[in-house]
């Protein structure tokens, strides 16, 4: 991928962050970096404040008073309302603003920031001079790596959701790891080549950007508020942080990453982007979780696809009904149960997610009813096949074992085999249900069922499966 403002800096690696960095600039919103220490994070900030020409001022959130960014308040002559004795660091004149380390704050002075990176205001009174907010941070440490003993960045909390919240741009930085070999050897050599210079404008390159985004806004907006729609419902079921805000945030970076790709494709000779591309980069360096939290990518990117695809189909069209629904367990259900024809790739995902999402004392009934409603179609995936194998598998193959068990789990096995009993009286020992019934409760003794009500749990499941997905 070709770079035309982070790669002439030295920086490598950098070039799928271009198009956010110029959408950051174009919109003069709020960005946010996360990466590791000495990934030029603070770098590239200030040199782009200096190539823009404006007054730049840098705070260490983690040694800053407030003091320091408003100056000493005083009561002016009258003895009605305060003044501030600034220095030539305080914030009043600022242009741009860049609070490093800002996961590394105070709670009262974090408080404080909201407004500023928000409302470009303190104290209530707004920062006329200011344009561009931006700010830096370690990512947190993982839950297993507290566990294990192994975070680096122990005073790297996870950013307050509020405040992270506020920012339109969060852009995860490449560390070491990330770059390829050649760029990696670029970094090395880099260094004995002293000081860069931006080869282009980056004024005239953020000016033609924010036209570009102008015109794109009346036209992209209809299509990609039905992709928001569909995106934002499948963002709450996986467990993402998506408010109000953020949903119209969503929307707006889209047009704006795409926008900035559009500008930097047509500098370079390039033809233009696919705007898909340009939605899924936007999403992947919007989301609020990623100053709080390891982001799943992969997951990222099926929730982007569905969406998409969601958004391009009638609203009336079986599929885009089916796709519509947010539980991945329920989704299996009515795909199976009104025997809707999708791809065979569909499928597999939908069976996939709805195996992984299901609770696990009702997965392999899941597992086994879907099996048997799909096993004529051909075309399903070995993979999935084999997913499906692997889960019902106990309750196939046969089992003669003899094992001690506690009183709880004696309870248990007391429940299944009453529940296998009346099944069986109801329905006939013989019968074909009646025997995958009784195979499935069985095969989660001894320890498959936490309580004696999973038991009754997972037989009515999948009794009820059985029904709906017309394997009678």
């Amino acid at each position: 991928m070709t770079s035309l403002i982070t790669e002439p800096l030295g920086l490598y690696g950098w070039a799928k962050a271009e198009p956010v960095l110029l959408a950051a600039l174009l919109s003069e919103e709020p960005l946010l970096l996360v990466g590791a220490h000495g990934c030029a994070k603070s770098f590239v900030l200030e040199r782009l404040a200096e190539s823009l020409g404006m007054s730049f001022r840098s705070y260490n959130a983690s040694l800053i008073n407030y003091d320091d960014l408003v100056g000493v308040p005083l009561p002016d002559a009258t003895r009605t309302k305060l003044e501030y004795l600034s220095s030539p660091e305080s914030i009043w004149d600022a242009e741009v603003v860049f609070i490093d380390e800002i996961s590394r704050t105070r709670p009262e002075l974090q408080n404080k920031l909201f407004p500023i990176i928000y409302d470009k205001r303190v104290q209530g009174r707004a920062l006329t001079h200011l344009v561009f907010r931006w700010a830096a941070m370690n990512p947190p440490p993982t839950d297993d790596e507290l566990d294990a003993g192994d975070a680096l960045y122990l005073g790297s909390e996870p950013l307050d959701a509020a405040l992270a919240d506020r920012f339109p741009y969060i852009i995860g930085v490449p560390d070491w790891c990330d770059l390829s070999p050649t760029e990696q050897k670029s970094v090395l050599a880099d260094q004995f080549e002293g000081r860069h210079e931006f080869p282009i404008a980056i004024r005239d390159l953020m000016n033609e950007a924010r036209t570009q985004y102008e015109v794109l806004v009346p036209t992209l907006t209809p299509s990609l508020t039905a992709y928001v729609m569909a995106l934002v419902p499948k963002l709450h079921v996986a467990h993402y942080d998506v408010s109000t805000r953020r949903a119209t945030m969503l929307l707006r970076c889209a047009i704006a990453v795409h926008a900035a790709r559009v500008v930097l494709a047509r500098r370079m000779d390039e033809k233009i982007p696919e705007l898909y591309d340009s939605v899924y980069l936007a999403l992947l360096n919007t989301l609020p979780d990623r100053a709080r939290r390891k982001v799943n990518d992969a997951e990222l990117t099926a929730i982007c696809r569905s969406a998409w695809e969601l958004a391009l189909r009638d609203e009336h069209d079986p599929i885009a009904s089916l796709m519509k629904i947010n539980d991945p367990v329920l989704r299996l259900h009515e795909m199976v149960a009104k025997k809707i024809e999708v791809s065979k790739d569909r499928a597999a995902v939908i069976i996939g997610e709805g195996i992984a999402h299901a609770k696990p004392h009702l997965r392999r009934g899941l597992a086994l009813a879907t099996f048997l409603a799909t096993r004529e179609r051909v075309d399903i995936p070995a993979t999935t096949v084999e997913i499906l194998a692997n889960e019902i598998e106990p309750a196939l193959a046969p089992c003669d074992t003899t094992e001690m068990v506690t009183t709880d789990k004696a309870k248990i096995a007391r429940v299944v085999g009453a529940c296998v009993s009346e099944v069986n009286r109801r329905l006939g020992a013989g019968t074909e249900i009646a025997q995958y019934h009784a195979n499935l409760l069985n095969s989660y003794l001894p320890d498959g069922f936490p309580d004696v009500q999973a038991v009754d749990e997972a037989s009515k499941s999948f009794l009820s499966l059985w029904e709906a997905f017309g394997l009678s």
